[in-house]
């Protein structure tokens, strides 16, 4: 079996039409949905969109989704941090979903196992293996590494959430992030994943123009909607979302001590 891996789509859907003309070149059986697929400027449109793969696909679920549901059930708590959204962007957005799609993101799991040809059992998360809202970064130590996936015993695992594609062995574990396919950060073009018999990490180029033109007349009332359709434009910085990260790493952990 051969696996596409979409995360952090963020309901851009001209990013996500891009990439799923890629996706069907290259013959993947399954494509995995991991993670934050729909908030932002064309919630709706893209929970339709993917629902369209039908079996096709396989859905995990992000944080973004977790609060989505919150917020569509009038029980939502601003996270606090600083690469999380306010609350009128949840809002918003869950304003624009149905019960069909509320109750679909509500009973997404946390990870998923699939035997990968080439690589054997792989698990895919949003962030890491025991919270959905974990960041790990590339250079996160390797302690980090270790205690954030020690639930699962596959060698191979997949994530997302920090929208910075990477390929690296830590603690003993391949760990991999597909990127971000919505709103990209140090790079041009839609990241994602493509697994069997090894990894690739694929970057899709669409045109961001005609993009940020499509999001900005669906979502122009969107609060935060000028920094989503700005970072489509011209997205941010590695360094600068590194910055940002980290910072939320270090957040994290001192509410954990």
């Amino acid at each position: 079996m051969r696996v596409a891996v979409l995360a952090d789509i963020h309901g851009n859907l001209p990013a996500l039409d891009a990439v799923l003309l890629d996706v069907g070149e290259t013959g993947a059986d399954v494509i995995v949905l991991n993670g934050d697929v729909a908030d932002g400027p064309m919630p709706a449109q893209t929970l339709e969109r993917l629902a369209d793969l039908a079996t096709r696909a396989v859905w995990v679920r992000g944080n973004s989704d977790r609060w989505l549901v919150d917020a569509f059930d009038g029980d939502f708590m601003i996270p606090g941090l600083p690469t999380s959204p306010s609350a009128d962007w949840f809002e918003w957005c869950a304003a624009r979903l149905n019960r069909a799609h509320r109750d679909l993101l509500a009973g997404l799991p946390l990870s998923v196992t699939l035997d990968v040809d080439g690589l054997g059992p792989v698990a895919f998360c949003h962030a890491t293996a025991r919270d959905d809202n974990e960041y790990i970064l590339v250079d996160s130590p390797l302690d980090h590494f270790g205690a954030a996936f020690a639930a699962i015993g596959q060698q191979t695992v997949v994530v997302g959430h920090t929208h910075m594609p990477f390929d690296r062995l830590a603690a003993g574990r391949r760990v991999v992030n597909a990127g971000s396919v919505g709103l990209q950060y140090g790079h041009a073009g839609a990241s994602w994943a493509l697994l069997g018999p090894d990894v690739v990490l694929r970057r899709t180029l669409y045109d961001t123009d005609a993009a940020t033109t499509a999001l900005w007349r669906a979502a122009h009332d969107l609060p935060g909607a000028d920094g989503f359709v700005g970072n489509v434009r011209a997205c941010a910085g590695d360094a600068e979302a590194v910055a940002a990260f980290t910072q939320t790493v270090r957040q994290q952990q001192a509410r954990k001590r």
